[in-house]
């Protein structure tokens, strides 16, 4: 008998069912993953150790416990793997974009009072988002795909805690009865820990990208005739922004969203798709000034050629990073100490310089994702 739970983070986060047969991933889902996870694996900020469900992409993880006396079964053992796997635009929702799932997908085996659960889960990114062709700020952006990779992974990580520790699902399981139903609820569908723990990581990751994440909870009782319109939050309260700043946001359970501005005040409205649950918005302020005052010459022109050679693969990395150091000795990006040189780019930043290089992202992003490295200490 097999049982499959997945789980999805969307940039209006929800839940998505899907039964599809396991896909390899494509080599650019391949790359786009191992560049995300190096980075997610470094990057500093405050973060669930997410290690176990990390290490069963490369090895099967085994746990075994015994039953009690008096239970159906006498033991357990549960293998648990993780494949990177093909993402389906066919499984989600047309209106909503899905920037990646987590499927845990056991079967199971019990004969002589023991039950062996065989665990081959399932992780998909969408290459479109973790791309950005959504367009967003390249500072938020490269927040949001670690948010991305960090929810889908806790999905996988909450159950296999229950599965090591908790008393609760290891009875469970050894009263479980052919056919029955696994208990996956401890990977937590409904968000209720996951969203914790992703506010926490975003919002200091926004806070190093020279930002700020307000989170706004709206409760069932605040609702009329099912829509809302609620005071999200005020200028006045965050004296570092102005009324000039960028605003972006995101919700759970919120739909037909917008947002709105009088004088200092934004004003969020909607309706809770289910409104027995509150909903949640973030919303993201960056100030503009900086890069809008900046002009195409504050970056001299061989710094671009030397990022067109570095994206191809026509030149050494010490050459990039020379080229990086300039600009933080030069006051084009900014440094967060002392040292003045800058030993260490990740290879994703390529595709960045590629596209620089190209013309397809202008002067002012491709220094918004350098500053983003520096900010949240990536560039060592």
């Amino acid at each position: 008998m097999k049982y499959v739970l997945l789980f999805s983070v969307v940039l209006i986060v929800n839940i998505i069912p899907a039964y599809a047969l396991y896909e390899p991933s494509t080599n650019e889902e391949k790359v786009t993953f191992d560049q995300l996870l190096a980075q997610f694996e470094t990057v500093n900020a405050p973060k669930k150790d997410v290690s176990d469900v990390i290490g069963t992409f490369q090895k099967p993880m085994v746990n075994t416990f015994s039953c009690n006396l008096h239970d159906t079964n006498n033991q357990v053992i549960i293998i648990v793997k993780t494949k990177l796997a093909k993402f389906d635009e066919n499984t989600t929702h047309q209106d909503l974009v899905t920037g990646g799932s987590y499927t845990w997908h056991c079967s199971e085996t019990i004969q002589d009072g023991k039950i062996s659960l065989d665990c081959n889960n399932e992780l998909r990114i969408n290459p479109k988002v973790i791309s950005n062709d959504t367009q967003i700020d390249p500072r938020l952006h490269n927040v949001e795909n670690l948010v991305i990779l960090y929810h889908e992974l806790l999905h996988g990580q909450l159950m296999i805690d229950a599965i090591k520790d908790s008393s609760i699902w290891q009875q469970e399981t050894c009263n479980l009865q052919p056919g029955g139903n696994i208990d996956y609820s401890f990977a937590d569908p409904d968000h209720k820990i996951i969203n914790y723990l992703q506010t926490q990581f975003a919002s200091d990751l926004v806070d190093k990208a020279g930002g700020k994440m307000i989170t706004k909870e709206i409760s069932p009782n605040q609702i009329s005739n099912g829509t809302f319109t609620i005071k999200a939050f005020s200028f006045k309260d965050y004296p570092t922004f102005g009324n000039g700043s960028k605003i972006t946001f995101r919700t759970n359970n919120i739909s037909e969203n917008s947002f709105f501005q009088v004088k200092n005040d934004v004003f969020l409205s909607g309706y809770l798709k289910d409104n027995t649950k509150p909903g949640i918005a973030w919303f993201y302020l960056f100030n503009t000034e900086k890069t809008q005052n900046m002009t195409h010459e504050s970056i001299p022109i061989w710094i671009k050629r030397v990022a067109g050679l570095w994206s191809s693969g026509n030149t050494y990395d010490e050459n990039f990073h020379a080229a990086v150091d300039y600009m933080v000795k030069h006051n084009i990006v900014s440094s967060n100490d002392q040292r003045n040189t800058v030993s260490t780019v990740p290879h994703w930043m390529q595709k960045n310089a590629h596209l620089w290089f190209t013309g397809e992202i202008n002067d002012n992003t491709f220094v918004g994702s350098i500053q983003y490295l520096i900010s949240s200490g990536i560039i060592h």
